[in-house]
């Protein structure tokens, strides 16, 4: 079974690319996407495979983040007709508010979701800056109470240009799909690493970067 944590962008207009994987040619995808993480899902998911769809919603006040949570599973839906996986869409919306309280409620509401043995794929392109780290906090609680695997980890990242219409507007241009999986194994390695000295950690964590 694969758990998808998906942050919804808030803003109305969106862009479809062809991004090209950097590192990881295993999740490039020939077609054009939205949201990058369903280029992810359109080369990993199977026939007939349980796929749960978190999707994360700020409650802003033009109400774009629930208009592209409908957005996103249209486009999944439209890769899933050649794959045949079974799909469960589960929206989970919070206040856009970066609250204590509504930290813990999404943190809970999240792990909530939760199932053993899963495969965990994340995509952390759009929302609010906070949403990555309790991603990553949700991530390390499947992975150690779950035994749940964090197969991807995606960010799509474009480079936005004057658009040329000498309105001073910009467009968004040379897509590229980071797997930021490694990151993540990374600090959950770091937070395991005993050493007497911080001279000793330091080393310790040159050796690691240098593998």
């Amino acid at each position: 079974m694969k758990i998808i944590f998906s942050n919804l962008p808030m803003k109305r207009e969106l862009h479809a690319f062809n991004y090209k994987a950097d590192g990881n040619v295993t999740i490039e995808y020939d077609g054009e996407v939205i949201f990058p993480v369903n280029a992810v899902l359109a080369k990993t998911m199977k026939k007939g495979e349980k796929v749960k769809v978190v999707l994360l919603s700020k409650d802003d006040i033009e109400g774009n983040s629930a208009i592209n949570a409908g957005k996103f599973q249209k486009e999944l839906n439209n890769i899933n007709r050649a794959i045949g996986a079974d799909i469960e869409y589960i929206t989970i919306a919070t206040p856009f508010e970066e609250t204590r309280d509504v930290h813990e409620t999404l943190l809970r509401d999240m792990i909530g979701k939760l199932e053993n043995g899963a495969e965990i794929i994340g995509d952390v392109t759009y929302g609010p800056k906070p949403l990555p780290i309790i991603m990553f906090a949700v991530m390390n609680f499947a992975e150690k109470f779950f035994s749940a695997k964090i197969k991807n980890i995606v960010y799509g990242k474009v480079d936005f240009v004057d658009d040329g219409s000498g309105t001073g507007k910009t467009k968004p241009v040379n897509p590229v799909l980071y797997d930021l999986t490694p990151l993540y194994y990374l600090n959950s390695l770091t937070n395991t690493m005993e050493y007497k000295t911080s001279e000793e950690a330091v080393k310790a964590l040159d050796v690691l970067l240098d593998l």
